[in-house]
């Protein structure tokens, strides 16, 4: 037996297991008077048991009380985790354990049974299936045979080639969209521009700064590519108080409505290591006009903050977010996007972690801020990026990977924006019912009356437009 992807030498299934061919039904029914029977009104599965009979092997007595301790820490779980049976090695089933184990001690060892409970009543196969999509007049097709004997849920990943305001999947009966159609009294536009677009790769073109300027610090030492970002060659030497490089760059214009994103990476090795990593927008007087950070102060724990703020020096500044998440622990050894945008009086803020395999965002923040009292006016022109140390404490790993500054255009009433370009991917995953671009989750674009809809047992055809590479996934599941 294999739960949670692990198994343990001391303990054995003997006979007597239980695993019902099928998940117990229930059926609702509809009585009506002088009628003989009923109306079938619908049908409810119920969560699936299963009993597993087990002897454990143990040296003696004391040993057997550390196994049963042992097992606690392996089979009690907070949510529903794979198990297998070494005799069904090709189906999974998702379960989490119930009641508690009563063993009854034989001499050194005991035998007892435990019982498991399958919240998702299904069984589904260990492996994922796969299927790409062909292009044939001007859609692309995918058939996908799911040989289960249930119903499942696809996910389906969705290469961009160009600009697109949106993006349909369908079975023929239901349709997935996100955007919206461009129909012949409207027109597409792209409602950002990007004005910016550094990945870092080398320091040329940005000015080193140094002494008193507009930032939550001093700016001193020097700053390199490693090729990939920007490190810290040196800090300089202060005792008290943040320093570190800091440099800046001309994004070429002045923007009134932008948004800036930046990669940052702090890792944190040791609980007595410091610093933090800011991105700044300034405009022409060298003066802030909002900041993203990810720092470390905390000498007690784990706690990594992430900030974006409005405004800094003469007016003051606002927080839109301040947070370590939702654990103390949330960002500790941080690689992800902090992000913020205006829009007239809309201020909006965004934190993720970034998975480096996966490219999905986690642990999410998000803040909007409206300023009615047009206190942030500031326009940029510069962009800066700020690596600092706390006075002569050691400092944790720094790194700026990547920095992006968009224009963003106003739209009128029959103006129907882009929301994807090429090189993004959009996936749907109809399993969770979710939609993410470039691992971001976007399901603000799902379009009114779309449906995650799922493959039937059989052949489903699919059609995808525009005509784009689909890669569809999906599980086969059994009763």
């Amino acid at each position: 037996m294999l739960f949670n992807n692990e198994r343990r030498s001391y303990l054995q299934i003997t006979q007597g297991r239980k695993r019902p061919a099928w998940a117990p039904v229930k059926r609702n029914l509809l009585y009506v008077p002088n009628r003989p029977g009923a109306y079938l009104r619908n049908t409810d599965v119920e969560l699936r048991s299963l009993t597993v009979p087990v002897y454990i092997e143990a040296k003696n007595i004391s040993d057997l009380q550390k196994i049963k301790e042992d097992m606690a820490a392996w089979l009690v779980t907070s949510e529903a985790c794979p198990l297998l049976f070494d005799d069904e090695p090709d189906r999974i089933y998702y379960a989490i354990i119930d009641q508690s184990i009563d063993l009854e001690e034989i001499v050194d060892n005991g035998q007892g049974q435990l019982t498991f409970i399958c919240p998702d009543p299904y069984k589904y196969t260990t492996f994922s299936k796969y299927q790409h999509s062909i292009v044939s007049e001007g859609a692309s097709l995918l058939t996908i045979a799911n040989k289960g004997t249930e119903i499942t849920s696809p996910i389906f990943e969705v290469q961009v080639d160009d600009n697109y305001t949106h993006i349909d999947i369908s079975n023929g009966d239901q349709v997935n969209r996100i955007g919206k159609v461009v129909n012949v009294e409207d027109y597409a536009v792209q409602r950002e521009e990007i004005v910016l677009n550094d990945k870092l790769t080398t320091t040329t073109g940005w000015a080193k700064t140094e002494g008193s300027v507009n930032i939550d610090g001093r700016a001193t030492g020097e700053m390199k590519s490693d090729g990939y970002r920007f490190i810290a060659e040196n800090f300089g030497i202060m005792t008290e108080g943040w320093h570190g490089p800091f440099y800046k760059k001309s994004i070429g214009q002045t923007l009134t409505d932008f948004r800036l994103e930046a990669i940052l990476e702090l890792l944190n090795t040791g609980e007595d290591k410091f610093g933090k990593v800011e991105v700044y927008l300034l405009d022409a007087n060298n003066l802030p006009v909002c900041a993203v950070t990810i720092k470390d102060v905390d000498s007690a724990g784990k706690q990594i903050y992430a900030n974006i703020r409005l405004g800094g020096g003469d007016v003051g500044f606002k927080d839109i977010i301040s947070t370590h998440g939702e654990k103390e622990s949330t960002f500790w050894n941080f690689f992800g996007m902090l992000r913020i945008e205006k829009v007239g009086e809309r201020w909006t803020g965004y934190v993720a972690k970034i998975d480096k395999e996966t490219g999905q965002h986690t642990a999410r923040a998000f803040e909007l801020f409206n300023d009615r009292d047009k206190q942030f006016l500031r326009k940029p022109t510069q962009v800066g990026i700020y690596l600092a140390q706390y006075g002569s404490r050691k400092v944790a790993s720094l790194r700026a990977e990547d920095v992006r500054v968009y224009k963003m255009n106003p739209l009128t009433e029959n103006q129907i924006p882009y929301i994807v370009q090429a090189g993004d991917v959009v996936t749907l995953d109809h399993q969770k019912e979710n939609i993410l671009i470039n691992g971001e989750e976007r399901t603000d674009l799902k379009a009114f009356g779309a449906e995650f809809f799922h493959l039937e047992r059989g052949d489903n055809v699919i059609v995808g437009y525009p005509p784009l590479p689909i890669k569809a996934i999906w599980r086969e599941r059994f009763k």
